[in-house]
């Protein structure tokens, strides 16, 4: 007797309510506020002393005086080595204080003198070094202002931005110092410095700088603004999954508040970019995936399929990372057409006939036209829509090579970027092993400051531990229904997931946890399931409000977890005893120095 046979007809869509739209924006709002606090100063000095004008700048304090320190900070130039000197003679060097390569840019640093001089003497070895600003301090922190600072006037007319203790708030850290540069870069025509990325994440950082300038909330702003932008992301993913308004909100917050979607996308890095636009690929397949073309207008599952290809196509122009979700999107789509084409032997096989309320003949006879179509659609959006996107993501780009065709130089840099990726060597102490993210063994440190003797500021990104740990046995939880029930969302969950992490277990290089950035959204997703699931197979109302309390106390302590952190998530002063006893729950846990 032959198995019953059965069609897989569009799923309903449901719709975002009233309810819905108040608590997306309150949930947006809320969070709108704690990101864009203390994001950074909107003010940086600006103006330039370029070392090409003369090979070293000569101070004369007028008299010999108390000099504490010498207080710079540099432009978008680096790796230049610097002397700083001090005598109580114009004609000579005196004693040297500091004889260093200077490596930072947009940055506040210092010398320590502490000593009685007249003249102060900074050397440089390179033309192309650039100064935006320069403080002379006394021993007490007081300004001293040089008699001849009208001899350079673009280091000693913005003195009111000099912080008495720089933080993150008035200069880059960690990878800012590649990629706000680089922006910074793109928007004044500059060689590009930053080449093992591709450049749209770059461009996007320039958009807050063009607005705003070069100052750190500047180019911090734009990846803030995306992270806000994820949460209507997973609030529609999750709502379009589950269909329920309290599981859509218990998801959300979840990923609102995760560690790494806080910490992460409040630096100007590009991981926020590609995570963004992995989330937005995979949000519009899992909308296409629940249509079928038999009982859906064929141009409305189009459109979904334009608009995750173009996804694909950003996202790839802002890391190469890209294209490992790309390969999970290709195996949803293609496991999508293979259930068409069984639909499709199955009517031909029954021609005449009718299932599930869709006639065999109307299959028979839009199988073959919508299918080629679609792919033809998908070599479109899929290829080479993306491919354009991403060349053109190269005009801003500067080649050291001096190549000015669009092709030729974007070619150049493939091929510098993939033999930088598989041939670098070198080590890091923060970095850590695919298999150490979702326990979280070693977070990544981006800043660390002293302020004072007792209080540090410091800023860490890795996950909510309510989050990242129990995500774990939800994913095995997700991967027997996959597999014992053939359940199709923990499928598609779970390729999201695999695509963006299993590809680092292959990497040979030194990997961080940030890395596992791409897969949170799924990881979030994964666990909003397994409350579905529970509370989906529990049939007594009794126990379905247990199921949902139970979610709204997790929910809870997740939120609570994120509050409890905060300071080493935002870079808040707090006493280093509340770091080391709260904070550090493990000696991996560097949090703060």
């Amino acid at each position: 007797m032959e198995k019953e046979f059965h069609f897989k007809r569009s799923l309903p869509d449901y719709k975002m309510k009233k309810r819905d739209f108040i608590i997306l924006f309150v949930i947006m709002f809320v969070y709108s506020a704690i990101a864009l606090w203390r994001l950074g100063d909107m003010a940086a000095p600006e103006t330039e002393f370029k070392a090409k004008d003369t090979p070293y700048i000569l101070l004369d304090l007028g008299e010999a005086k108390d000099i504490g320190s010498v207080h710079y900070f540099t432009g978008e130039y680096a790796y230049y080595h610097m002397t700083v000197s001090a005598s109580d003679k114009q004609d000579d060097f005196g004693e040297t204080y500091a004889s260093f390569d200077e490596n930072t840019v947009f940055a506040w640093e210092h010398v320590n003198i502490n000593a009685k001089h007249r003249y102060i003497r900074i050397v440089f070895n390179d033309i192309n070094a650039v100064y935006k600003e320069v403080v002379v301090t006394d021993k007490d922190g007081n300004i001293i202002t040089p008699v001849n600072a009208d001899s350079y006037p673009e280091l000693f007319d913005e003195q009111k931005l000099y912080p008495e203790v720089d933080t993150f708030m008035d200069e880059t850290i960690f990878d800012e110092i590649y990629h706000a540069r680089t922006a910074y870069e793109f928007i004044h025509g500059l060689t590009t410095y930053e080449t093992t990325h591709p450049p749209l994440g770059k461009i996007f950082i320039s958009l807050g700088i063009r607005v705003f300038g070069m100052n750190p909330f500047g180019w911090r702003i734009v990846g803030t603004v995306f992270g806000i932008l994820m949460i209507p992301v997973i609030y529609l993913f999750a709502k379009k999954m589950f269909e329920k308004t309290w599981l859509s909100t218990i998801v959300c917050l979840l990923f609102t508040f995760d560690f790494m979607h806080f910490a992460q996308t409040r630096i100007s890095t590009i991981d926020v970019y590609i995570t963004f636009f992995i989330m937005l690929m995979y949000y519009f397949m899992y909308r296409y995936v629940r249509m079928s073309f038999y009982d859906t207008k064929f141009s409305k599952t189009l459109i979904y399929l334009a608009l995750s290809g173009v996804s694909m196509g950003l996202g790839v122009a802002s890391k190469w990372t890209g294209c490992y979700a790309g390969v999970g999107l290709g195996i949803i789509f293609f496991y999508q057409m293979g259930i068409r084409l069984r639909e499709y032997l199955y009517a031909r096989k029954h021609p005449g006939g009718e299932t599930d309320g869709i006639s065999h003949d109307y299959v028979i006879a839009k199988f073959k036209p919508y299918c080629i179509k679609t792919l033809l659609w998908c070599v479109l959006f899929f290829v080479i829509v993306p491919a354009v996107i991403y060349v053109l993501s190269y005009i801003p780009f500067v080649s050291y090579s001096g190549e000015t065709n669009l092709i030729k130089k974007m070619l150049e840099n493939q091929e510098y970027m993939f033999t930088y990726h598989t041939g670098l060597k070198a080590t890091h102490a923060y970095s850590s092993h695919w298999y150490q993210w979702p326990t979280m063994v070693r977070p990544l440190l981006f800043y660390s400051q002293y302020i004072g003797t007792t209080l540090r500021q410091g800023i860490s990104t890795f996950g909510n531990p309510a989050v990242w740990w129990i995500g774990i046995p939800a994913t095995s939880f997700a991967l027997y229904h996959a597999i014992a029930n053939s359940d199709k969302k923990s499928w598609f969950l779970l390729m999201g997931y695999a695509a963006q992490f299993v590809p680092w277990m292959l990497v040979p290089r030194y990997t961080f946890i940030y890395h596992y950035f791409p897969s949170t959204p799924f990881v979030v997703l994964i666990i909003g399931y397994t409350i579905y699931k529970i509370y989906d197979m529990v049939k007594t109302d009794r126990a379905k409000r247990k199921v949902f309390v139970g979610a709204i106390i997790y929910c809870a302590v997740a939120v609570l977890l994120f509050v409890l952190f905060y300071p080493v998530l935002s870079g808040l002063t707090v006493p280093a005893d509340y770091v080391k006893t709260f904070l550090r729950w493990f000696s991996t846990w560097v949090l703060v120095y």
